[in-house]
């Protein structure tokens, strides 16, 4: 027992000597916390995101208490919490009010006054062409705006063009830019103007106006850019046009513009009349592809007509992408009159078959050999020999006439079906069966379903 209880006995006094030492430690060894700090940090909103600059709020509160810092910094807390501090340090504090920016006075614009002086020197046309530049100019003078004018000057003499600094000094001067815009009446010629036709500006003015703006602000970089689009495209013409505004030349108002009869008539291409109405769907694709700039498209059908060797055909693409167009030779031909290039078929013939001939001479003109080929192999299954001749026909270049304008002599309407005709008709369905087995009326059934299935194919 004595064993047991001496250890019991040393550890509990041990153990009370401890405390009674702790406690004395606690005492003599304590750290005084200024009683503001827990004030303080008892109304922070504890978010320690560090705002003010502070580590925490713990920190922050020491540095409000102990350090002198500003009792303004908590942002999350906001004016109350401010309040609250400025109270425990017992001092008032001054709330920052987010000041609202000033409104700016709306200025009133005043209406240009009529320019009244004696005008610059220059001749009209030159105005004409360089009004934008030089209202720009005296604009920025007049308003002192001295890194503005001195900028379009710099621009200028860049562009090395000393007629326009010239008239830049008169407007230094006092001299006023005069009206040169007075509309051009109708049906009369600006002999300043570029020389294209009406319709070739009606359908290029974008691009020759961004050129001529270009040009006439020195921009060398875009005006360049627009030059070698037009190489690009191989777009002749526009180049051509682009170097009469680099003349000095004005694009001209289509509204304002009338051709004449002779000038209408643009130079067409040298095709024969049968080979433009045999191509004019291809030869019309290629143009509005050349003319839309679309490279792929023209190149593509220049290759099919490389494919199909049809050498008279790219004669006559190069000869539209020079310029000249396609005439229309799609002339409707007269009631009774006979289109001496049209296949041989007789009105019926052709009303009744018109839209395998027209795929064919499609698939022909357009160079698209296993297109064609299909239809004349159908043809032959459905031993369409009078089909496969006209097929041959249009290969030979002739054309696809009109039903509505083809009129059959009464002589050439055919006659009704005589007796042997008919047995000859009846012996040639037997051979398809086989001696013997002739059922006439099985074998129309058979060649009907073959029409059919023709129809399906070719849809």
């Amino acid at each position: 027992m004595e064993a047991i209880m001496m250890p019991v006995a040393v550890l509990g006094i041990t153990g009370v000597l401890m405390g009674l030492f702790l406690a004395y430690a606690s005492k003599k060894f304590e750290v005084e916390v200024d009683p503001k700090v827990e004030a303080i940090l008892a109304i922070l909103p504890g978010a320690n995101c560090g705002a003010c600059g502070f580590p925490g709020c713990a920190g922050y509160a020491s540095g409000v208490a102990l350090e002198g810092a500003k009792m303004t910094l908590c942002a999350p807390g906001g004016p109350k919490v401010i309040e609250k501090i400025g109270e425990i340090m017992g001092v008032a504090v001054e709330i920052p009010v987010k000041k609202k920016p000033a409104k700016k006075p709306v200025e009133k614009k005043e209406v240009p006054k009529a320019q009244t002086g004696e005008p610059i020197s220059a001749s009209q046309e030159f105005i004409e062409k360089n009004k934008r530049m030089l209202m720009k100019f005296k604009e920025a003078f007049d308003a002192g705006d001295k890194e503005g004018f001195e900028k379009l000057e710099n621009l200028a003499k860049m562009a090395k063009k000393d007629e326009l600094l010239k008239y830049y000094e008169e407007i230094k001067a006092g001299k006023i830019v005069p009206d040169g815009s007075a509309p051009v009446a109708a049906g009369t010629t600006n002999a300043n103007a570029i020389s294209a036709s009406k319709e070739f500006v009606e359908k290029n003015k974008r691009m020759l106006m961004k050129f001529k703006e270009a040009f006439d602000a020195g921009d060398k970089e875009g005006f360049e850019k627009l030059e070698n689009l037009a190489k690009m495209a191989k777009k002749d013409e526009l180049l051509k046009f682009y170097e009469e505004i680099k003349a000095g030349k004005i694009v001209p108002d289509p509204a304002t513009m009338t051709d004449a009869v002779a000038a209408v008539k643009a130079e067409v291409i040298s095709a024969t009349k049968e080979f433009v109405e045999k191509n004019k769907r291809m030869l019309m694709k290629f143009k509005e592809a050349f003319d839309a700039g679309d490279k792929e498209g023209f190149e593509k059908l220049e290759n099919l007509a490389k494919m199909a060797k049809k050498d008279e055909l790219l004669k006559y693409y190069e000869e539209i992408k020079a310029g000249k167009i396609v005439p229309d030779g799609s002339a409707p031909v007269a009631a009774g009159t006979t289109n001496a290039n049209a296949i041989s078929a007789s009105k019926e013939f052709v009303e009744k078959n018109k839209r395998m001939l027209m795929k064919f001479k499609e698939a022909f003109d357009a160079g698209d050999k296993e297109g064609f080929e299909k239809l004349e192999n159908l043809a032959k299954m459905a031993k369409k020999d009078e089909l496969l001749k006209f097929y041959e026909e249009i290969k030979a270049g002739k054309t696809v006439p009109d039903p509505a304008t083809m009129t059959d002599t009464p002589a050439a309407k055919q006659e009704a079906p005589k007796v042997e005709d008919t047995k000859k008709q009846e012996a040639s369905y037997c051979s398809v069966l086989g001696d013997g087995l002739c059922v006439p009326e099985q074998n129309e059934k058979v060649k009907e379903n073959l029409h059919q299935e023709i129809d399906k194919e070719v849809k």
